[in-house]
């Protein structure tokens, strides 16, 4: 079993690391570091770059006999960094360089280095490059299967990307911002060496680096307490990078031998090798480090990043960490003010506790709504209903219908019978609220009529698969479909909405788009109303 099947099989969310080689992967004119050094060095009107960095590097070899080529070019690196701020520095303050919007004035007042505004201006914007979109999705995916993200990288990229697909953004934390903090260990992402909204944490200079490890054991007690519960799986690196090599050697010099087999079993680097589309794995044992570690070698990532995104725990990270700072309000600071009632919800009601129950003092008892509490959130409740599954009984499902605002949509015609709703087991008021309600929730044209026109495409063929696969955002395909609905085949369409219901679970998402909601609700009335008229 591969350790990627392993992770699968153990559904558990990963710690990971992303390096520059992602950002590389999927942007154009995404430079390395030493392009980047090189591109700066041109830019402060200096000539001969790797003249200069070779007699520079013959200079460390002498002076450290025992660093290896990977540690050179490291310490060149950052060596030319140090070199670079404090030229391309002069050249911007006598005027011989010139950074938009940023001038000698805001460099004294704000007290920041202009050559770490102008590389923070350098990565500010991006473009994907288009053969890589399909690639991306997945990426994506994988992304909000995360437990924690931890980059060297500055550039946007990574939270960009995440926020995209979640509608739970992710709490990002740059430099030492975070370690010294309490966080809630879920959908968090960690930028090591700084992020361009803020150009001062920029690592990138031999003094940058030195302030950072000098400062990094913090870091990496946070970071072994991480791995000791999740595992670790370093993307965008290569083994030979010195900055991953120093983060794993920091925590690695930390661990108990019991710790350390822990370590061994979830450490996992994906190395790109060209044109691999295989997953070649193999097991390193790198005495440098310390450690074993799983290395698979591959240009396949897109296999990657959808194993990864196989991992389904019910609720996204982003979701836990919502969740627990609701719970943290409730709990802890309303508990300060009395004794506790107690309440038993569903996910989707979190959404209104803090105002709903803003003036009690309870605890509330959250979990998989099997087994813990009846009441399932919008996707389950959907996918069970349109997938014909039913495991979910009538009386929830009465319960659910009950429990929703009075304008919102959902499937529910299997159930909306009115002796049926009289003879269940649900409260009076609830199913007068139902009985009160039947009449919207059957009535086709007033749901039609509320359809967006303005979203709805002309698809070149009216059916399912055209629609679906049109290049248009998804409110617009869900609009269209519902506009069409009569004209198309619906064991295609609740096919369609199967699919769609079972990425939204297993994205862990647990709200509903309107345009969704509305051709649920269509695609219900036309199917099922007439077995309750």
């Amino acid at each position: 079993m591969t350790v990627l099947e392993e992770l699968k099989n153990k559904n558990e969310f990963p710690v990971v690391f992303i390096g520059s080689g992602i950002s590389k992967r999927f942007l154009n004119d995404f430079p390395n570091w030493q392009l980047l050094l090189e591109e700066f060095w041109n830019k402060a009107n200096l000539s001969n770059f790797y003249g200069y960095y070779n007699n520079l590097r013959d200079r460390i070899k002498e002076e450290k006999p025992l660093y290896d080529e990977r540690e050179l070019d490291h310490y060149s690196n950052i060596k030319i960094g140090e070199i670079l701020e404090t030229k391309f520095n002069q050249e911007f303050n006598n005027g011989n360089i010139e950074i938009n919007q940023f001038t000698p004035r805001n460099a004294y007042t704000l007290k920041v280095s202009p050559f770490k505004v102008a590389i923070a201006k350098r990565f500010g914007s991006y473009q994907l490059k288009p053969e890589m979109e399909y690639e991306y999705e997945s990426f994506k995916k994988m992304l909000i299967k995360s437990q924690i993200i931890l980059t060297t990288n500055y550039d946007a990229f990574i939270e960009n990307s995440y926020n995209q697909e979640s509608d739970y953004h992710i709490k990002k934390y740059t430099g030492q911002q975070g370690f010294f903090e309490e966080t809630f260990g879920f959908a968090e992402l960690y930028k090591l060496h700084g992020c361009i909204e803020n150009p001062k944490d920029i690592i990138i200079t031999d003094k940058d680096y030195a302030y950072f490890e000098e400062n990094s054991v913090l870091i990496s007690a946070k970071i072994i307490s991480m791995i000791l519960h999740s595992p670790i799986i370093f993307l965008g690196y290569s083994l030979t990078d010195v900055n991953v090599r120093n983060i794993i050697k920091d925590f690695t010099k930390s661990l108990s031998s019991k710790e350390l087999n822990i370590l061994e079993k979830k450490l996992v680097l994906i190395e790109w090798e060209k044109d691999q589309q295989e997953l070649v794995e193999e097991i390193v044992n790198d005495k440098d480090l310390g450690c074993r570690l799983r290395v698979i070698k591959t240009d396949n990532f897109k296999a990657v990043f959808d194993k990864i995104s196989t991992i389904n725990q019910g609720v996204a990270p982003t979701e836990v960490r919502k969740y627990q700072h609701v719970i943290k309000q409730l709990i802890i600071d309303r508990g300060k003010a009395g004794t506790l009632k107690s309440a038993l919800i569903s996910p989707e009601e979190i959404d209104r506790l803090e105002d709903d129950l803003k003036n009690q003092n309870i605890a509330i008892a959250v979990g998989d709504w099997k087994h813990i509490f009846q009441m399932p959130d919008i996707i389950q409740y959907s996918l069970d209903y349109i997938s014909d599954s039913d495991e979910i009984t009538t009386d929830i499902r009465l319960k659910f219908a009950a429990s929703q605002g009075g304008k919102d949509r959902f499937p529910v015609h299997k159930v909306l019978d009115k002796e049926l709703i009289k003879n269940s087991s649900l409260h009076p008021t609830e199913k007068e609220k139902l009985l009160r309600r039947s009449d919207r929730l059957s009535n086709y044209n007033q749901h039609y009529d509320k359809i967006n026109k303005s979203s709805v495409f002309t698809p070149k063929s009216i059916d399912v698969t055209t629609i679906k696969s049109a290049d248009e955002k998804k409110e617009k395909i869900f609009e269209t479909l519902s506009f069409y609905l009569e004209n198309l085949d619906l064991n295609e369409l609740k096919q369609f909405l199967i699919e769609e219901l079972e990425h939204l679970e297993l994205r862990g998402e647990i709200k509903m788009i309107t345009e969704l909601r509305r051709l649920l609700l269509l695609y219900d009335i036309k199917k099922n109303k007439g077995s309750n008229p």
